[in-house]
């Protein structure tokens, strides 16, 4: 019977440890960034870029985005200012309408702000 009650005490204070393990580990992640809550935003293929290109993103929520091509922190080209579904989007632009040289393209949502470097060769 001794065994017993033993076993039981430990599993006790093993079960209030993991408690408060987890209890600890939610209080750190409190006013983290949580990156399942945003836009994901790929890069291009081909490097340096040329033709029409496809811009490819993952949104986690039906969320309102603007898409744009920027050079020198100057806009150039908004390719899209709506909202998207949940899921895999795709944008394509022809690039030849473009200089030859260095751009960011990106996506800003009412949450985030993404831009990736390009190089454009065509």
């Amino acid at each position: 019977m001794e065994a017993a009650v033993k076993f039981l005490f430990v599993s006790f204070l093993i079960l209030l440890a993991i408690i408060a393990y987890r209890a600890l580990l939610r209080r750190f992640q409190k006013g983290q960034i949580q990156h399942k809550d945003f836009c994901e935003l790929y890069t291009l293929d081909q490097d340096p870029a040329k033709g029409e290109l496809s811009f490819y993103f993952i949104c986690p929520a039906p969320t309102h985005v603007r898409f744009c091509i920027w050079q020198h922190n100057e806009l150039i080209v908004e390719l899209a200012d709506k909202e998207f579904e949940t899921g895999g989007n795709i944008l394509r632009y022809d690039s030849s309408k473009l200089e030859n040289g260095v751009y960011y393209y990106g996506i800003i949502t009412p949450t985030q702000e993404t831009k990736k470097r390009m190089m454009l060769a065509n």
